[in-house]
């Protein structure tokens, strides 16, 4: 990736300017070197705020590093009495410290003239930049009103215009979407456009993406609960996202699934990137309902170069494709997406032969699931790969799900046989091998198990593919009864690593991938 070019901002949650001067984090932020890091201060929280309390904590942390806001409070302020007067006169203070930015609302700059007259005077011929924001906590307004909204703010002349909407879903984002990417002429000035919540991430990760970018974004402390929902940790965004090295070049992959807070694609993806040295981010994309909308929306306007496909959208996925691999095609699923030249789609399914492959190995080696029985929880894309591989391999294959309708259709395309709870229970059931492909037991109901412990003993060996945590309720539980268990992490790995291969043309770093995921479950577990 090229050299560092785009700021963080962390944003402080403190409720008071000396809590905030004695916070270890911001310490750090504070002597770290170069010019990667703002620190906005949020005036409107702190309960010790006066002018000379605020003048000695912008003199510690360095004028030059402060994004200053002191929010009213019809647009999320936390002080429900405070006059314009009040608000810009600390404001122009600011200014005349030499802050790097102050933050004003558009409805201040429309009803009172006068503050932002004095605001500019402040700030002078220094290097003070004036951004002019907008919030709506509660929707996301349609596109006409977010341009004709951006249109005003450039009127009143500022550095930066910056938009904060809530959007209930990632199909909601469109709206930001078209306007980050209007590069019609209409603009002069550089949006910082940020859709608040899990929905919104991708607004805050590839702004550097878009014409007219803003010069940072937003993030909150280690811990933190952030000053607007949905913010990543700073750490996050440098670590893991590379955000001060993206740019209108990079890019961009992901993994859709609901939920998608739990994956681990991200850090296993983005370290692969940046140990093969490639321009590229790997984002966890949160779609509710049609995966296809999704792409047929967002695919073109951020350069989607590449999708992995997990829980529930692996099998309603193939609709958006215009070309299967043979074994996804007999699978009835895909977890892995590729845009071709025509920006059309290719599906293929790695989850098959990392699955089995990870089976056989536990079990000595390839051809030992040849004659075997074996049981597979569930019906959906992680089942049916898992049927389709152990069917290919020569097993005799069970399914059991709770919905017995979905067996049904995967036993009759696979050439399985269907059991039902009441067959789980019998003495006399055994088989050789059960496979957990459900999401039962996954981070965080980790108290959960698609077993009881008298079925439990009727397996020799015990698969479970959910891979967070390392060690699953049904593992835990196999192990205490004496079974032999193996966990999802290696066809975790597997399929990551095919992916990359897809995505990149170049050969995985499985090592790195299998060391990043380790770690990140380990430390989880500690937390």
């Amino acid at each position: 990736m090229p050299a560092h070019r785009n700021r963080i901002c962390v944003a402080s949650h403190h409720e008071s300017l000396a809590a905030l001067r004695e916070d270890p984090e911001f310490r750090e932020l504070r002597e770290r070197p170069g010019a990667g890091y703002l620190i906005e201060l949020r005036l409107d929280r702190y309960a010790d705020l006066t002018a000379g309390a605020f003048e000695r904590a912008a003199r510690e942390f360095g004028p030059e590093r402060l994004v200053v806001t002191y929010r009213s409070p019809e647009e999320g302020g936390a002080r429900e009495r405070v006059s314009d007067a009040e608000r810009g006169g600390y404001l122009e203070q600011a200014a005349g410290l030499g802050a790097a930015f102050v933050d004003l609302e558009l409805h201040a700059c429309q009803r009172s003239p006068a503050l932002l007259e004095g605001l500019k005077r402040a700030r002078g011929t220094g290097g003070t930049k004036l951004i002019v924001s907008s919030h709506d906590f509660e929707a996301v307004p349609p596109y006409s009103r977010l341009h004709d909204l951006r249109l005003d703010a450039e009127e009143f002349e500022p550095d930066l215009v910056k938009f904060a909407v809530t959007p209930a879903t990632i199909h909601e984002t469109e709206p930001l979407l078209r306007l980050m990417r209007d590069a019609s002429g209409a603009f002069r000035l550089p949006l910082l456009a940020l859709g608040m919540g899990e929905a919104g991430l991708w607004t805050r990760v590839l702004g550097p993406r878009f014409p007219n970018p803003a010069p940072f974004t937003f993030a909150r402390g280690e811990g933190a609960p952030g000053t607007a929902p949905g913010q990543p940790t700073w750490r996050e965004l440098e670590a893991l996202y590379r955000f001060g090295a993206l740019g209108p070049d990079t890019r961009v992959l992901g993994v859709i699934g609901n939920p998608i807070g739990h994956s681990l694609s991200p850090r296993m993806h983005n370290a692969a990137f940046a140990g093969a040295g490639l321009d590229a981010v790997y984002l966890p994309f949160l779609v509710e309902g049609d995966p296809a909308a999704f792409l047929r929306v967002f695919a073109e306007g951020l350069g989607l170069a590449g999708v992995s496909v997990t829980i529930p959208h692996k099998e309603a996925i193939l609709g958006a494709c215009a070309e299967v691999e043979p074994l996804a095609a007999q699978i009835g699923a895909a977890n892995t997406l590729i845009r071709r030249p025509d920006g059309s789609w290719a599906g293929s399914n790695t989850d098959a032969d990392a699955a089995v492959g990870s089976l056989e190995e536990a079990m000595g080696g390839s051809g030992t699931l040849k004659g075997r029985k074996v049981l597979v929880l569930g019906a959906g894309g992680a089942a049916r790969a898992l049927a389709f591989a152990c069917k290919s391999r020569g097993a005799e294959v069970f399914l059991h799900n709770r919905t017995a309708g979905k067996a049904e259709n995967l036993a009759a395309a696979v050439g399985a046989s269907c059991v039902q709870t009441s067959d789980l229970d019998r003495a006399d059931f055994k088989v050789d091998v059960v496979v957990n492909a459900t999401p039962v037991g996954m981070y965080p109901q980790v108290d959960q198990s698609p077993l009881t412990d008298s079925q439990i003993v009727k397996a020799d060996l015990h698969f479970d593919t959910v891979y967070n945590p390392l060690r699953t309720k049904l593992l835990q539980r196999a192990e205490a009864l004496g079974r032999r268990t193996l966990g999802g992490l290696a066809m975790f790995v597997g399929q990551g690593a095919r992916q990359f291969e897809l995505f990149t043309g170049r050969p995985a770093p499985r090592d790195l991938m299998e060391r990043v995921v380790c770690e990140a479950l380990q430390a989880r577990t500690k937390g």
